[in-house]
């Protein structure tokens, strides 16, 4: 999701390089038993609920772009048109978040927590190879309905995020809990942006927990949701033939 540049809790909201050490590796080679709840412990949303329901929704979608690769029929030129509008949606939603990360989130952890500066490094190592695959994806796309390209772009991504995230949440949403505030958008053209943003990550999130992250946002912005919710619905059902399901309360998605 876009947000505008600012403090670490604001940039939170939304969305291992081969010459790291052993050290870095060691270090970022993240296992996580169970993953972190979006919301905190005493049950309140906040920026890191935010940044998770991104995590989420980049797990949710590229699973979703590995079924309808597998199940693609040749001859369905309205669904194949749509897979390659999807990635073009999923590539700018996945640079902007990493963008975002490395000018915002990632230099004020880095000043507030010195210790994560290794970890940081390695996370914005990850950047640097996710982006260029990324740019593989279009022209992997562009092939479409011959889907071995795309299928071949989809699981090397899949196995890039699927650490580059998990270590994100055990590193850094810690330190993200505390941040509550989401300021006012300062237009009509932003609040747009974010209520389209916020229907793409809340897609398959439990409601109780979207109950709490609505709290949080200005009348400006949750006076959109429904019409954006209603729109992002209606795009999954051109692109996956279904709007999905699931009451998630983790980054998990219910798959």
């Amino acid at each position: 999701m876009t947000i505008p540049r600012g403090s670490c809790a604001n940039a939170a909201a939304f969305g291992v390089g081969r010459g790291l050490s052993l050290q870095t590796r060691s270090l970022r080679r993240v296992v996580m038993t169970s993953p972190p709840n979006l919301l905190n412990d005493d049950g309140s949303a906040s920026m890191a609920t935010m940044l998770m329901m991104s995590h989420h929704a980049f797990r949710r979608d590229i699973a979703r772009f590995e079924r309808a690769l597998t199940d693609a029929r040749p001859s369905d030129d309205d669904r194949t048109q749509a897979l390659r509008e999807e990635w073009q949606n999923y590539h700018a939603a996945l640079h902007g978040h990493h963008h975002m990360e490395d000018i915002g989130v990632f230099p004020s952890l880095r000043a507030a927590s010195p210790d994560l500066a290794l970890c940081l490094d390695g996370l914005g190592a990850d950047h640097q190879r996710i982006d260029p695959l990324l740019v593989k994806g279009d022209a992997a796309f562009a092939l479409l309905p011959d889907t071995n390209a795309a299928r071949a772009v989809v699981r090397e991504l899949a196995a890039l995020l699927a650490p580059h995230l998990a270590t994100e949440e055990a590193q850094l949403i810690p330190h993200l809990r505390p941040a509550k505030h989401f300021p006012p958008p300062p237009g009509d053209a932003e609040a747009d942006m974010y209520a389209q943003g916020f229907a793409w990550s809340s897609n398959g999130i439990a409601p109780d927990v979207l109950e709490q992250v609505f709290a949080l946002l200005p009348a400006s912005l949750t006076s959109r949701l429904p019409a954006a919710r209603a729109a992002f619905e209606a795009r999954c059902q051109r692109v996956w033939g279904s709007a999905g399901t699931g009451a998630a309360r983790t980054p998990i998605p219910d798959l």
